[in-house]
């Protein structure tokens, strides 16, 4: 009897616990398709913006930063897809492997099911009652009956196993099935979405050759980074309060409790405790870039050509040709969004509420929540009207640092 109730404590146990991880499964599904397709209406509505200006406002900064915002778009879409793609991938093997177990129970089950046939066969003229009265004793009598009914029982076990393990194997050949078509729409999907990034990345190239020896649009564009400083430093005072909010739940609440269960469903939560100390980097940092050179220093800077000044809470380095932007050390990606004036920008989290920040990052290959090692490129740097030129920021907290005094030097 105890065990009976056990076996049903143990169904019932999981049967609640599949329903709740299907749950999850069709939320964070759901969650996804919102998200993509509000990265998709996003980028519709501004390409219609771009294409109701005239001729001569196609020709400006505004629409270039229109362009710019598009492929950050773009961008994540890929990303997205690309990390659906592999998710698949794995489902797939996952489902082939327990194809494999499952074909390699059906064929023992059948193998033993013949050994049964077989005893039956040869034993076809021999009835069961004849097959135990015909004992040379009462003991054998019961020894015979015993052993024809442990036969039945477990002939009657092993067509009902082998029977659920054909349905078993039918759903996953269905599963396996529909998942592969599922991975090929993602991949003609993604494939779609890269011929759409590469000619809006044609189009950014022309327009940028167009405006950039035009004095007056790189003044609009240097005022929006002083803009784009203040923006970023709201950034980062917001980062720091999402960090704060986490460390608070995850002291307050069990992980039994259930409101700190539904929190965690929404808020992931980080441990940058285990990452390399951040502050002994200094003075060592590894570069953002591979080659470069820092055009605009770190603090009031004078531009003799236009007669401003603006304050730089990084430092700008200037490169040549296609260079990949790499994370200066290991973190978490804790932002990725759109500036005017940076365009693209990535913060990553490092230990002990360090935080770096990279502006004029095109063709971003990580994920918001991705760990990212030192070194391991994030992008590569976006081309302004000034050049090729990536801007780079380093804050404690509230408090940015000149990068000049923490990068290795070269």
């Amino acid at each position: 009897m105890r065990k009976s109730l056990n076996c049903k404590s143990i169904l019932i146990f999981l049967v609640i616990t599949s329903a709740i991880l299907n749950g999850q499964t069709s939320d964070s599904i759901r969650t996804k398709n919102q998200e993509l397709d509000r990265i998709k209406k996003d980028i519709s509505a501004l390409e219609k913006e771009l294409q109701a200006k005239t001729k001569k406002e196609r020709e400006s900064l505004q629409a270039l930063e229109n362009i710019n915002q598009q492929n950050l778009l773009l961008n994540k879409l890929i990303n997205n897809l690309l990390a659906d793609e592999k998710d698949k991938e794995i489902l797939i093997k996952e489902i082939e492997d327990e194809i494999s177990k499952v074909e390699s129970r059906v064929k023992d089950l059948k193998e033993k099911y013949s050994r049964y046939i077989v005893w039956i066969y040869k034993n076809r003229g021999l009835s069961m009652w004849r097959f135990i009265l015909d004992a040379d004793s009462f003991n054998q009598a019961i020894k015979r009956y015993r052993y024809l009914k442990y036969i039945s029982e477990q002939n009657e076990r092993t067509l009902k196993q082998l029977n659920s393990n054909k349905f078993q194997l039918g759903q996953l050949k269905n599963d396996l099935e529909g998942e592969r078509k599922e991975k090929a729409q993602l991949a003609q999907q993604k494939m779609s979405e890269q011929d759409a990034l590469e000619k809006k990345e044609q189009e950014k190239k022309d327009l940028v050759k167009l405006l950039k020896n035009d004095k007056k649009l790189i003044a609009q564009e240097i005022e929006a980074k002083r803009r784009a400083e203040i923006a970023i430093k709201s950034m980062i005072a917001k980062l720091i309060e999402i960090d704060r909010e986490r460390k608070a739940q995850l002291h307050e609440k069990k992980a039994t409790d259930k409101k700190s269960l539904a929190y965690k469903k929404n808020i992931q939560f980080f441990d940058y405790s285990a990452f390399e100390n951040f502050a002994l980097l200094r003075g060592k940092l590894g570069w953002p870039i591979h080659e470069g050179k820092v055009v605009r220093p770190f603090g009031e800077n004078k531009n003799e050509r236009l007669n401003t000044v603006t304050l730089n809470y990084g430092i700008d380095i200037a490169v040549n040709g296609e260079q990949n932007v790499l994370s200066v050390a290991e973190g978490i990606v804790s932002a990725i969004d759109w500036i005017p004036g940076y365009g693209s920008i990535v913060i990553v989290t490092h230990r002990d509420d360090y935080r770096t920040v990279y502006g004029h990052v095109a063709n971003i290959t990580v994920k918001e929540g991705e760990k990212v090692k030192g070194g391991s490129a994030i992008g590569k740097v976006n081309e302004s009207l000034e050049g090729k030129i990536l801007h780079f920021e380093i804050w404690n907290e509230r408090n940015y640092q000149n990068p000049e005094i923490w990068l290795a030097r070269k």
